[in-house]
């Protein structure tokens, strides 16, 4: 309910779905995808969107085929993560690191969905490793920003850390949606 106070309208749904990764892409100017957080997701009047039953299903498979490819459990892990399945989705980008792949966006997608999860203060953790590997990357600072301000509360950071992911690319999709954060924040 909170941040829907702080975000209103069309901002809110272009800022949400900014963060949520594009299915945690390689590339970070990947499509965007919309997100909400755990207590909107409880009181959403809207249903979630259908599970991808048949693309989860053709990956399961070819995992299969393929035991241990990092680049199928990453597919897989995004796949959860769309049909907003952040359990499975968290496993899956922990088998990723687990296997030594070390992307920036798999960190950014396990912190994102622990903190769908309701465990924010542990997807904070990871995005951490993750900024530490790359702290060039845009994404998760704004990540990062989100779940200090949503999932702990911590208005300061948060707007530290958008701030840094608006520097970064002020231009970029990700570098607007910083900045659209942080002038919620101040007219709050």
């Amino acid at each position: 309910m909170r941040r829907r106070s702080l975000l209103t309208g069309a901002a809110a749904v272009a800022i949400a779905s900014v963060l949520a990764l594009g299915g945690c892409s390689k590339d970070e100017t990947a499509g965007p995808q919309e997100q909400s957080s755990p207590a909107e997701q409880s009181s959403a009047a809207q249903p979630h969107p259908p599970v991808n039953t048949m693309l989860i299903a053709d990956l399961e498979s070819r995992l299969k085929e393929s035991p241990g490819s990092p680049e199928i459990m990453w597919r897989l892990a995004d796949a959860y993560f769309e049909s907003r399945q952040f359990e499975q989705a968290a496993a899956y980008y922990k088998k990723v690191l687990d296997s030594g792949s070390g992307e920036t966006d798999v960190y950014n997608g396990l912190g994102i969905s622990l903190h769908y999860m309701g465990r924010s203060a542990e997807g904070l953790t990871f995005l951490e490793e993750g900024i530490k590997k790359n702290p060039y990357h845009q994404r998760i600072w704004l990540t990062k920003g989100f779940i200090l301000a949503y999932g702990m509360g911590d208005m300061e950071e948060a707007k530290a850390a958008w701030e840094k992911a608006t520097v970064l690319n002020p231009e970029s999709q990700v570098g607007k949606a910083a900045a659209e954060y942080l002038s919620a924040l101040t007219n709050k």
